[in-house]
């Protein structure tokens, strides 16, 4: 059974980690976005070339429920 200070030591290890691997992922992602602004601009690419490119975050809009005919008879 581990004790609390081995406990205490492997959490410390698991933070350390996953701050250096924030740390990562932040470097690359500012490497591939000079990448990206580097092509944009040799290309001449517009906002207009890159749009259907880009993922969209948006749902489409859901249509209203058709409405229901009621079955009561109309007098």
């Amino acid at each position: 059974m581990a004790t609390v200070e081995e406990l205490a030591v492997k959490k410390k290890a698991m933070e350390d980690a996953a701050a250096a691997y924030q740390a990562a992922v932040q470097m690359t992602r500012e490497e591939d976005l000079k990448t990206a602004k580097e092509l944009i601009a040799r290309h001449e690419f517009k906002a207009a070339d890159l749009k259907p490119e880009l993922k969209t975050t948006r749902t489409p809009a859901k249509k209203p429920a058709a409405k229901k005919s009621s079955s009561r008879r109309k007098s």
